[in-house]
């Protein structure tokens, strides 16, 4: 036994010590609900994490630019749909212009007709979302503009969207148009060729779109459900089984506590040596 160094008492203070450190971090696991927070506690399982968490939240962000997708879409086809009603109109006035005779009365029909086909051009003029016009892009060449949107959250997960420029000079395009629409001349099958096209023009603008909103729906459910599936694999590297950390609290109390009983009474052995050695005569 030396007096000046308490080895026994030392070495149960170290050993109190790492039961101490060890509780603590379990509590600290509990009310986190994490077992991975820094780099120090696993390097590797910290660099995976981060980086399923890049990944999660690229996804969310796609699924949110698939939404846009869809309800840019869906103004596109609203705009797409007053503008096939409208040339559905036409289209009777110009089948009704056959059946009038009086020159006045085509002369009236062909005013409201006019009409329609301005119509046709505010609509889309101002068919817009976010600040993009849908259906009268200023379009070089006969080409439509592609757009593209982000659907995925790597490089080239992209979904090409066509912007069309449909207003009354573009419908259908060619040489002719929806300004050459004229009933006061007697010529209904010319006018309805012009008309049909149009019509047969916006359909298929609006087959295009309802295919894209499909994919873009399909896409926001399919990164979503990946999302999901990261998220969960991510809880499964980081988060803490508390079940099994309340069982390293529970041990971490009980090993302190008997540490500091068992300290106790390695403080007192060089008492007893020097009681010991007051008997010595």
């Amino acid at each position: 036994m030396r007096l000046p160094h308490n080895l026994a008492s030392l070495n149960i203070f170290r050993t109190y010590s790492g039961a101490l450190k060890d509780q603590s971090a379990a509590l600290n696991r509990i009310s986190t609900g994490y077992k991975v927070m820094t780099a120090k506690d696993d390097p590797n399982i910290i660099a995976q994490s981060e980086r399923t968490k890049i990944q999660v939240r690229s996804l969310h962000m796609a699924a949110r630019n698939s939404q846009d997708g869809v309800s840019m879409v869906q103004t596109a086809e609203g705009g797409l749909q007053g503008i096939g009603d409208m040339i559905k109109r036409v289209r009777e006035l110009v089948i009704q212009s056959g059946s009038v005779n009086t020159d006045h009365d085509k002369k009236v029909i062909q005013k409201e007709i006019n009409q329609l086909v301005e119509g046709i051009d505010d609509i889309a003029n101002n068919t817009e979302f976010n600040g993009v016009k849908l259906l009268n892009k200023n379009i070089k060449g006969k080409e439509p503009e592609i757009g593209k949107m982000p659907v995925g959250a790597n490089v080239g997960e992209v979904v090409d969207i066509p912007f069309y420029k449909l207003d009354s000079k573009n419908l259908p395009g060619g040489s002719v148009s929806l300004n050459d629409v004229n009933v006061t001349n007697g010529e209904v099958d010319k006018s309805l060729e012009i008309v049909d096209a149009a019509m047969n023009k916006v359909l298929g603008v609006r087959n295009k779109y309802g295919a894209i909103s499909n994919r873009f729906e399909k896409s926001m459910n399919n990164i979503k459900e990946i999302a999901d599936r990261m998220d969960g694999a991510n809880g499964r590297l980081v988060d803490a089984d508390i079940a099994e950390e309340m069982m390293g609290y529970a041990r971490g109390s009980i090993m302190t506590e008997a540490s500091m009983a068992i300290m106790k009474q390695t403080n007192d052995f060089p008492i007893e040596v020097l009681r010991i050695l007051e008997n010595v005569r």
